[in-house]
């Protein structure tokens, strides 16, 4: 995984990222201008990130002969600490839009006619269409294939989809090609509030994901080059789909 784009993600701005790596590879406690040489900016710019930093808890300030001076104490503890309060905030965050989400929706005050079929772009339209499947709480019915899911797709699943069904109670049927990564994932079935099934992998070769969910139906296509979710709201292709799922199933082991 980018080092860089994790500590983007924790909160680290424009060049932030590559001037706390390099303290970090230097050694002994350093000043400013040491690091502006090695990062090739600005002194007082490399200045004012440090200290940045500093606030974030991920380098400690001190003196050195009289010159402000900068080091990192323990990188592992700092950024798990950065982590704590990024979550910390979000938490903070989620209690205030609670409270405001009824006011929020008193401002449209028109009816708004939602599109049968909405598609959405990249790692996050595919996100959004997950989010979707565990808005309210249904029995969910997925085609499903690990083996095709890049690592960001698998890391939102792991970390934020599979435990947020879980909480909402949304039980999950999974029919998949027989694969390493699949059999695999089946051995958590009942702790993970699902059953799933194989289809020999040449005759169900699916290359993107199907989620069938109350009278919606969710598509996952997990190609990098061209990634996106899309939602269809109807009931007669959500039954005429669920249908065709639980014949495969009866059909599957």
């Amino acid at each position: 995984m980018d080092i860089i784009q994790v500590l983007q993600d924790l909160g680290l701005k424009d060049k932030e990222p590559d001037i706390f790596l390099t303290l970090l590879k230097t050694q002994g406690v350093q000043p400013a201008s040491v690091i502006a040489k090695k990062v090739k900016m600005n002194r007082t710019t490399v200045y004012k990130s440090l200290m940045k930093l500093a606030k974030m808890g991920l380098v400690v300030k001190t003196m050195n002969r009289g010159i402000t001076a900068f080091y990192v104490e323990n990188p592992e503890d700092c950024l798990e600490n950065l982590l704590i309060t990024q979550r910390g905030k979000l938490d903070r965050l989620n209690e205030k839009l609670s409270s405001i989400l009824a006011e929020i929706k008193n401002f449209q005050t028109h009816q708004l006619t939602i599109p049968h079929m909405r598609v959405y772009d990249g790692l996050n339209g595919v996100i959004r269409a997950y989010e979707d499947t565990v808005i309210q709480e249904n029995t969910i019915r997925s085609f499903e294939n690990i083996e095709k899911m890049p690592p960001s797709i698998k890391e939102y699943m792991e970390n934020i989809f599979v435990p947020r069904r879980i909480d909402r109670g949304n039980f999950a049927y999974v029919l998949a090609p027989e694969n390493k990564e699949n059999v695999k994932a089946r051995k958590e079935d009942k702790k993970y509030l699902r059953e799933a099934r194989f289809a020999p992998k040449d005759k169900l070769p699916l290359e993107t994901g199907i989620n069938i969910y109350g009278n919606k139906i969710s598509f996952f296509s997990y190609d990098p080059d061209d990634m996106f979710g899309v939602i269809l709201e109807s009931e007669a292709f959500a039954n005429s789909l669920r249908a065709i799922f639980d014949f495969c199933w009866k059909h599957s082991k």
